[in-house]
């Protein structure tokens, strides 16, 4: 009797412990979609040039463009381009091209629509997302395969992510979070703002904020000026860690 009455504290206090680890990771992060605008909207024509090194090498470039605003379904959108290709160097030991645009309304920058070419490796593929915000509906096809999912209201891309960080008010120790598609799958993204650091820039020696995210093991330095340049990209890849710097922009 004695052993049942300690195996159901046991239980009960795991129990309470495994709520109370789930608050403390969920209940300190706040909608992104929620927070204020920074940003009136996304510059046209705008183009961000970063150089990629893998490991300490050079290993490509990626552009990141907002191409035009246009008339889709009768609302009005940006479109969004990122270009990213391995140098002639790096391409002797791995091939790597991806093409991903996203189009995404004016007013909130959510995105109705994700087309992507890539050639990663040995591997080849090619993907296209519409997103109904009407009905929180995605229609994906992926290497002429055919699904459908439901989506959370204001989900994200793997490109109008980017932009939509831009466009909001962050603070330093706060955490916000957003849903995004990602292949086929949809993810909570947590992004916690650690810190403001003073870094080179091509801009000079300026202030940025430091933005962490657990999906991807991505780390973002933003210009913490109106416009929110994104100067600089840590993530861990399969050939070792990478960082893109702003070299350019446009």
């Amino acid at each position: 009797m004695k052993n049942n009455n300690g195996r159901t504290v046991t239980l009960i206090l795991s129990i309470m412990l495994i709520y109370i680890l789930l608050g403390s990771l969920v209940s300190g992060a706040q909608p992104l979609a929620d927070q204020p605008n920074i940003k009136k909207g996304l510059r046209l024509g705008e183009t961000l040039e970063y150089v990629v090194k893998v490991r300490g090498i050079p290993a490509g470039n990626q552009f990141m463009q907002v191409v035009d605003k246009r008339t889709i379904g009768g609302q009005e959108v940006y479109h969004l381009e990122s270009k990213s290709q391995a140098n002639k160097f790096f391409s002797l030991f791995y091939q790597f091209e991806n093409q991903t645009e996203s189009y995404v309304l004016k007013d909130n920058i959510y995105p109705i629509k994700f087309n992507r070419n890539i050639i990663d490796g040995g591997y080849r593929g090619n993907i296209s997302i519409d997103i109904d915000e009407n009905k929180n509906i995605a229609k994906i096809i992926k290497d002429t395969k055919h699904r459908e999912i439901s989506v959370p209201k204001g989900t994200q891309d793997e490109l109008s992510m980017f932009y939509f960080v831009r466009t909001k008010n962050i603070e330093v120790g706060k955490e916000y979070e957003f849903p995004a598609i990602m292949g086929t799958k949809i993810y909570n993204v947590d992004l916690t703002v650690l810190r403001t650091e003073y870094i080179n820039t091509i801009f000079g020696k300026i202030n940025t904020f430091v933005v962490k995210s657990i999906v991807g093991d991505v780390t973002l330095w933003i210009t913490q000026d109106d416009n929110r340049i994104l100067v600089k990209l840590e993530t861990g890849t399969k050939l070792g860690k990478l960082v893109a710097e702003l070299k350019a922009i446009n």
